[in-house]
């Protein structure tokens, strides 16, 4: 869309204004922004809000951004519409100029009618019966021809007739329309007629002559305007209260009208563009002059819901005048420049205007440029202008040390060569710099030799520059510099300026950095404006108050501050205007009509509650009053189209989708025609708000289920509009349904008992086999006891003590015999716990090779070999798994031998890996220097020594398989290791499930069991 916003003005301020400066802020659209033609008969807006244009090409639909063309290829009889008409139901009717009427429904066009008694018709106009309720009836015509009259029933079959006046007495109708009290009424040829049962009568009104009538708009008290040849007639009561005489160009047809609902009267000349009457004003404005249209046939007129007012053109497309508040001027109204620095008004109303080269003053509606003759070939660069006494004083580049004194009707204008200037209320003259120095005078003089040249920062900066020298209410003086805000009191003539007190605001984030604009409120607070933000000085308890921010608002880069005489902070800004009330914040940029975002100055006129307001693209007129009437609500938000797959949806009715239909495109727009780019959205699905400024929704991969979607709108300076709903639903997939489900429920639940049943039997089996084992652990537990109380060990230890007594040797029978009973009794004693103290089972083992040693008359010897780390008071081994080793290293690796046989005994820890897991693990290593295992197993027969093994090795394979742990003994012959050693030795691990480390206070029997 090409946008246009000129810098011109549009409600007129009664007399003072002059006639070609009066054009409005404005969008201009033409065929190259969408619109179907530029050339454009009729404008409409629709009950839901959409613009409608009837066009030489087709027909166009807006919505404040977009077009939406139609044409033969749509389902029109022609291209060329001419007129347009809305329906009870929103259904548009389009008159083709030579092929009757079609109607758009629903988004189809079809045709309506195109012949009335087998003939075919042209149309111009469309207009409906406001009287026919149950029905509707519509009329079509020609300027000058017959009237079709097209009656629908509640069925939608058509009746149409030809109203025919061929009398000549009757008029030639020019145009029908409808009074403010409902009834029809024909403009002709011959006057006004009444239209009343398809039949004219004339309607006489007071003061009324008969005349050529072509236009006709109401208001709303009841009154109305007709637009003849040179004249417009305003009527009310039946009688002409008011005539405007038009005499303006050409012929002066008053062809097209329009009253607004500020009562502000537009009218169009044939082919001489269009024009305003101010409400309250007879002074005629050419508005459309600025915009090129002194030339051109203006169709139509239509103020929308918003207010705005829209004009169709013939070749020139559609003119929309937006925020009616506002009046722009630039260079095209007499300024050199559009960079507008300084506002201030005279005493007879005449502004003075300051701008980047240049000072101007607008009077009677222009611009005007009081020669200067300055010599200053850069231009002539204002700083600012102070008013005292009616003379403006305005500090600027011009080139030279002098002051230039002017005079333009009477206002006189002093220019010199500073950068700021103030005058104090004892009659000092001050001066700022581009230094840091600040001048004082006692008479007007900029170059006056006779001053008081004093330091604002304490040292010569040509970087540092005086922006503004205010005086307040209590004869302070405020000086605005690049490096902040320096207060000075007791300011005087005296060339002693000790007395003087300077302060600062090093640690306020504004005030200490570069400040542009002061000024002081009637409720005595000094603002501050500049790089940082904007600052509040209260001057009756010196409280400061500082803003960068505010209400969301970044205030930074502001240029200009004033209020108005409702206490509002006006603030120029380099991103726009905002109003601030206290408690909101209110917005004006470009999109809202300002000619430019960068607003440099501000002036606020209480006499005409005008705020003037510089921009770097000229001026601006702000009516108050009229803004603050302008009080738009945010729209709702409508629901174009929704897509889903190949589908598109208008209606948003019950809708219900597939499972594989869960992506929906929803395309939606919130109508607002003066500053489209301003709206934003924010949408809730099923509890999540988020914030978005498009105008369009796409959601992908949705799950099934209701959704309800809310839509909602916001425009620049309103709350959130009401919310539009929106709900749909996507049914499941079968695998989301209830009944897969219960399929899977079923499923699962067999599947469970079938492996509870199974779990069930599992651990039958594992309780059964672990009955089993300790069943088994139990019956090798008795049999390594019988196995160490073997009959041969007692026959044999028998006959050695009767051996004993038998030669006499009564005392060593009887330590053999209390030997044997006390190892037969330290067996009996441990041989129902599963682990004992390590400590015990080596005192066992000592009782046990004695006795052997004593029946073997000292034939071996044997140690034990405990390592340091190894405590055999706290270490719980497995009961009854050493003696049956040793018993076999005697008897089948020492006795055998024939030689003096050593049994070596040894306990130690070693760390040894698991199951990928260092283990700490005991080993007991039990060696001799016998026969071997491979000489042993030559001689070697089953005995119960040999059982015993067994038992002892099925034992802790037992154990070991309950506790995973790996084969816990290992049996090597040590002549495998050399040639030279000779004998066995037997190595048992026992990781640390195996053994356990104890207090001395635990009893062993209770420490583990199998």
């Amino acid at each position: 869309m090409k946008k246009k916003i000129l810098k011109i003005a549009l409600i007129i301020f009664l007399q003072n204004l002059n006639i070609f400066s009066q054009t409005p802020p404005y969008y201009h659209y033409t065929s190259s922004d969408g619109l179907a033609s530029s050339t454009v008969y009729q404008i409409m807006q629709s009950k839901d809000g959409f613009i409608w244009f009837a066009t030489s090409n087709g027909i166009s639909r807006f919505d404040g951004t977009n077009f939406t063309t139609y044409r033969t290829d749509d389902g029109l009889s022609s291209n060329s519409i001419i007129t347009l008409a809305e329906g009870k139901k929103g259904e548009i009717y389009l008159g083709n100029y030579e092929t009757g009427i079609d109607v758009l429904k629903n988004g189809v066009i079809s045709s309506y009618c195109n012949e009335i008694n087998g003939k075919k018709f042209s149309t111009s106009y469309l207009l409906f019966d406001p009287a026919i309720k149950k029905e509707q009836k519509l009329y079509a015509y020609t300027k000058n021809g017959a009237i079709n009259s097209i009656v629908e029933n509640n069925s939608g079959d058509l009746n149409s007739s030809v109203l025919y006046f061929t009398n000549p007495d009757h008029p030639n109708i020019n145009k029908l329309e409808i009074l403010p009290d409902g009834n029809l009424v024909a403009l002709t040829n011959k006057g006004l007629f009444r239209f009343n049962n398809d039949t004219l009568t004339h309607f006489k009104i007071n003061g009324l002559p008969v005349s050529d009538f072509y236009s006709f708009t109401k208001n709303t008290d009841g009154s109305y305007y007709l637009g003849s040849r040179g004249n417009i007639y305003a009527i009310k009561n039946n009688k002409v209260e008011k005539k405007y005489h038009i005499d303006i160009a050409g012929n002066n047809d008053v062809v097209a009208m329009l009253n607004d609902s500020n009562n502000n009267l537009w009218f169009s000349i044939m082919n001489k563009g269009f024009y305003l009457i101010p409400h309250g004003s007879d002074k005629i404005i050419d508005v459309g002059i600025k915009m090129d249209l002194q030339n051109t046939l203006v169709n139509n007129f239509l103020e929308d819901n918003e207010g705005d007012i829209w004009i169709s053109t013939f070749g020139k497309g559609v003119y929309y005048l937006n925020n009616l508040y506002l009046k722009n001027y630039n260079e095209t109204d007499g300024l050199n420049n559009n960079i507008v620095y300084s506002i201030v008004k005279e005493k007879s109303g005449k502004l003075i205007v300051g701008t980047f080269n240049g000072v101007f003053v607008f009077d009677n509606g222009k611009f005007i440029y009081p020669p200067t003759n300055s010599i200053n070939s850069n231009g002539e660069y204002i700083y600012g202008i102070k008013e005292y006494n009616n003379e403006f004083y305005i500090s600027a580049t011009i080139g030279e040390s002098k002051t230039i004194n002017i005079s333009y009707k009477g206002i006189k204008l002093h220019l010199f060569q500073h950068t700021s200037f103030s005058k104090t209320s004892n009659g000092l003259y001050l001066f700022g710099t581009h230094g840091s120095w600040l001048s004082v005078v006692k008479e007007f003089n900029p170059f006056s030799r006779n001053y008081i040249r004093y330091n604002i920062f304490g040292k010569s900066d040509n970087l540092n520059h005086i922006y503004k020298i205010f005086e307040d209410s209590k004869r302070d003086i405020w000086i605005a510099t690049t490096f902040g805000i320096c207060k000075i009191s007791n300011i005087s003539d005296k060339k002693d300026t000790t007395g003087w007190r300077k302060s600062f605001f090093p640690d306020d984030p504004v005030l200490s950095s570069k400040i542009v604009s002061i000024y002081q409120d009637n409720q005595n607070n000094i603002w501050f404006a500049g790089t940082n933000g904007i600052a509040k000085y209260n001057l009756i308890d010196n409280s400061l108050v500082s803003y960068k921010n505010l209400l969301g608002h970044n205030l930074t880069l502001s240029n200009d501050i004033v209020s108005d005489d409702q206490n509002r902070i006006w603030i120029a800004n380099m991103k726009g205007l905002y109003i601030y009330d206290g408690n909101s914040i209110k917005y004006l940029s470009k999109q809202t009509g300002l000619p430019s975002n960068e607003v440099l100055s501000l002036y606020f006129d209480e006499e005409k509650k005008i705020m003037y307001v510089g921009t770097s693209n000229g001026i601006s007129f702000l009516d108050i009053n009229l803004f603050d009437s302008y009080n738009p609500s945010s729209p709702e938000v409508k629901i174009l189209s929704i897509k889903v797959g190949d589908s598109v949806y208008t209606n948003s009715n019950n809708l219900v989708f597939e499972p594989n239909q869960n992506n929906v495109y929803i395309d939606f727009k919130a109508l607002n025609f003066s500053s489209p780019r301003s709206v934003s959205y924010k949408y809730n699905l099923n509890g999540v708000w988020s914030e978005t400024n498009r105008d369009f929704l796409d959601f992908t991969s949705l799950k099934k289920g209701i959704y309800n979607l809310q839509l909602m709108a916001k425009i620049q300076n309103a709350d959130w509009g009401k919310p539009t709903f929106l709900k749909f639903r996507i049914l499941p997939a079968f695998v989301e349904t209830i009944w897969f489900d219960l399929i899977v429920v079923s499923i699962i639940l067999i599947l469970f008992l079938i492996v509870f049943r199974w779990r069930l039997k599992l651990n039958d089996k594992k309780t059964a086999e672990k009955i089993e084992l300790s069943e088994r652990i139990n019956e090798l537990k008795h049999k390594a006891l019988s196995a160490m109380m073997n009959p041969h060990f007692i026959f044999n230890s028998l006959n050695s003590v009767q051996y004993l007594v038998n030669c006499k040797r009564n005392e060593e029978a009887n330590n053999y015999i209390a030997m044997m009973a006390q190892l037969i009794r330290k067996n009996l004693d441990t041989a129902g716990s599963g682990f004992i103290l390590l400590s015990e089972e080596i005192n066992r083992l000592k009782l046990y090779l004695d006795l052997e040693k004593l029946r073997f008359n000292e034939k071996f010897s044997y140690e034990f070999a405990i390592d340091t780390d190894v405590k055999e008071d706290s270490i719980l081994i497995p009961n009854m798994i050493i003696q049956p080793f040793v018993e076999n290293t005697l008897w089948h690796g020492i006795i055998n031998s024939g030689n003096h046989g050593l049994i070596t005994i040894s306990f130690l820890f070693e760390n040894i890996e698991i199951n990928s897991v260092i283990s700490r693990t005991l080993i007991i290593k039990i060696c001799d220097n016998g026969i071997g295992i491979n000489e042993g197993k030559k001689n070697k027969k089953e005995d119960h020594i040999s059982k015993g093994i067994q038992i002892i090795e099925e034992r802790l394979r037992l154990l070991s398989a309950k506790m995973e742990l790996p084969k816990p003994i290992m049996f090597e012959d040590l002549s495998n290791r050399s040639n030279e050693s000779h004998g066995t030795e037997v190595i048992i691990s026992l990781p640390i499930p195996l053994y356990k480390i104890v207090s001395p206070k635990e009893q062993p029997a209770s420490a583990l069991t199998d």
